[in-house]
């Protein structure tokens, strides 16, 4: 008895399902990475409590007055104070504002409309990064003493 089995060619099934299951998959693929993308934070102004304004200036004027001790007594270089102080100002706009400023470069702060850091942070960049400089640290500590103690 001879028994003969008719095979179909590979192209007589139906290619719709294979083509719908590699869509849904480029369609997760998709979803995935649009939900894991980062987001372009908004910079927005919270304002401390009236209390604590007080209290906020006061740590990072004791800050700024123990980096005059350090300079005084050379056991820090000019350039790590001007880095010190550029972190204080940083620090200090943050916990006044909320804007998160410790990582922006120049440019960034530039569009803050705040042109006193911007004056303050542009007038240690050079000293921050050069391995030489004439500035006068002590100068740039008090403008930063004036902005912290001005600040409303």
């Amino acid at each position: 008895m001879q028994v003969t089995t008719n095979l179909n060619d590979p192209f007589s099934y139906s290619i719709l399902p294979i083509i719908f299951f590699i869509l849904l998959i480029l369609l997760t693929i998709t979803i995935l990475i649009y939900i894991k993308r980062p987001k372009n934070k908004k910079l927005t102004l919270v304002t401390p409590l009236p209390k604590d304004i007080n209290n906020i200036k006061n740590k990072y004027l004791i800050i700024i007055n123990n980096l005059i001790s350090k300079i005084n007594n050379n056991q820090i270089t000019n350039r790590k104070a001007y880095q010190e102080l550029s972190t204080t100002i940083r620090n200090f706009i943050y916990e006044m504002t909320g804007l998160s400023v410790q990582y922006c470069t120049l440019e960034e702060i530039s569009h803050l409309n705040m042109p006193y850091l911007y004056e303050l942070v542009n007038e240690y960049y050079d000293p921050e990064f050069a391995r030489i400089s004439n500035n006068n640290i002590i100068n740039s500590i008090n403008k930063t003493k004036g902005v912290i103690e001005q600040w409303k």
